[in-house]
């Protein structure tokens, strides 16, 4: 007779769908042992009028499960990990499950807000990170003028489903929701008819979606709540034999990027009381680090910070651009050609020309950063999203939500790198060779910071010996180019990414 394994979770929708994912997960590892799923509302399912953070530290969500384990009314219980309290375990043990999805927030906003532009905005969240981070936002991010209005805040209770449905019957503006619990439900595949409701929810969630435009909030400046996106299943500390299935399941990123972002929380006190989002991402230049917030004794935290950086010094008469100040480049626009209905990724602000419209119920508008964000939303478009400065090989993730694959096309200057490009390249606009000054003596040149592939090979063709020198430069593209050019020998050593070009004058130029 095979093993019987009780998996256990809370009742509402996402719970059991993150509890179908995982046993799934255990039955393709294990096909000898037998899982049965268990359900119960926990004390946070009951209570739906009481704010969130009023709550800090009673573990409402995963409390009563806990108990039922203790008992050994089930062995293994599936949580959200951002539920989960910050404390020390005696009696059980934590296990981190399962690929994490997008730790992001989104942003739905009624269409028909937009276009009446009302006076103030009211945005649904029980949040305290999620309204402390929102207010900002807008102001920056909004398009003109929706980004001068007064920005009200309403708390929001209840499943994915009750809050989506309260934001449709509301005179409000928007509601902020964790992305994860959107692509969970649009993602899953209920062969089985397990979930009889699910049809009916993803429907109402499209329905929604259509009914509104969206934003994904940059982590850079929006950082989530510590875990956001991540399950851990909870065993008893003696059933080391789960803990092993539970291993074959887990995943080394999201145990390091989420223990890590729980830890820094950990630092301030913990819990969703807190005003104070992380969001820890691992790429292959090393681990970025973002936090924003305000502590309880009202102390501002904002920091990005990016590990395995060199430590190294440079005076300003050493460095490529000149004095550590952008070498200035003159630009110009060109005739260009668009094809109709496709998504538009936009380099930088310049590249978007003046003439050019971009329907937002129907067209994907995505900024390379921050800044070109804002200049496109003070020219009164509606951005989707951003790479966060973090390269065009950031991917969107927006599949899902849209319920079709995107199709972009990159607006950026004649010499962009093409060969490197994720889209398809439509130049807007020239950009000419950066200003060098004269005399330029590049024997005292130690290092460089490049802002693009074009100035890169611009300034090297012309002056080769500085391809001998460290390369500094932002995540992406330019930063596989260069890597390509050097050779990866030279690389390891010679070529390191910087967040910005500020954050690298900040830590690597001499005062």
């Amino acid at each position: 007779m095979s093993e019987l394994i009780k998996v256990g979770g809370r009742s509402s929708l996402l719970s059991r769908i993150q509890i179908f994912s995982v046993i799934k997960a255990l039955q393709e590892k294990n096909n000898t042992k037998e899982f049965l799923p268990v359900f119960r509302e926990s004390a946070g399912d009951k209570d739906l009028k009481t704010p969130l953070w009023q709550f800090a530290g009673q573990g409402i969500f995963t409390k009563d499960l806990q108990e039922d384990l203790l008992k050994s009314k089930i062995d293994i219980v599936i949580h959200s990990w951002k539920d989960m309290d910050l404390r020390e375990r005696n009696e059980t043990t934590l296990i981190p499950i399962l690929p994490r999805e997008d730790v992001r927030d989104v942003l739905l906003f009624k269409r028909n807000k937009w276009i009446s532009a009302p006076t103030d905005i009211t945005i649904l969240t029980s949040s305290p990170r999620r309204e402390h981070h929102i207010r900002d936002f807008i102001k920056s991010y909004f398009p003109t003028p929706i980004n001068s209005f007064e920005v009200k805040i309403e708390s929001v209770r209840g499943n994915i489903q009750t809050r989506l449905r309260k934001y449709l019957d509301h005179e409000n503006g928007g509601i902020l929701v964790a992305k994860a619990a959107l692509d969970r439900i649009l993602g899953f595949d209920d062969d089985e008819n397990k979930i009889p409701e699910l049809k009916e929810v993803k429907q109402l969630i499209r329905e929604t979606i259509n009914l509104s435009l969206f934003m994904v909030m940059p982590s850079s400046i929006f950082p989530s709540a510590p875990a956001q996106g991540a399950l851990c299943a909870e065993i008893r500390k003696e059933d080391k034999h789960l803990e092993s299935l539970l291993r074959e399941i887990s995943d080394v990123n999201a145990e390091l990027t989420a223990n890590e972002e729980r830890k820094i929380l950990s630092k301030y006190g913990g819990g969703c009381h807190q005003k104070i989002g992380v969001s820890v991402l691992t790429r292959g230049y090393g681990k970025i680090t973002f936090v924003r917030g305000e502590t309880e004794d009202g102390k501002t935290l904002f920091s990005k910070e990016l590990s395995d950086t060199p430590n190294l010094k440079f005076d300003r008469s050493e460095v490529w651009p000149p004095n550590a100040k952008m070498a200035a480049r003159q630009r110009e626009r060109l005739t260009y050609s668009i094809p109709k209905d496709v998504d538009v990724f936009v380099s930088r602000g310049y590249a978007f020309p003046l003439d050019l419209s971009v329907n937002p119920t129907n067209q994907i508008l995505w900024s390379a950063g921050l800044s070109t964000w804002k200049d496109l939303a003070l020219r009164g478009f509606w951005v989707n999203g951003t790479c966060d400065g973090l390269g065009e090989s950031e991917p969107p993730m927006i599949d899902l939500l849209l319920g079709r694959k995107t199709n972009f096309v990159k607006l950026t200057h004649v010499d962009s790198d093409k060969i490197n490009s994720i889209y398809p390249v439509i130049p807007t606009y020239f950009v000419s060779a950066p200003e060098i000054p004269v005399p330029f003596d590049t024997s005292k040149i130690k290092v460089a910071y490049w802002r693009s592939g074009s100035e890169f090979d611009i300034v090297t063709k012309r002056f080769p010996e500085l391809l001998k020198v460290i390369h500094f430069v932002g995540p992406g593209s330019t930063f596989k180019k260069i890597k390509q050019t050097i050779g990866d020998e030279g690389a390891a050593t010679r070529v390191f990414v910087s967040l910005s070009f500020d954050s690298w004058v900040e830590r690597y130029i001499k005062p």
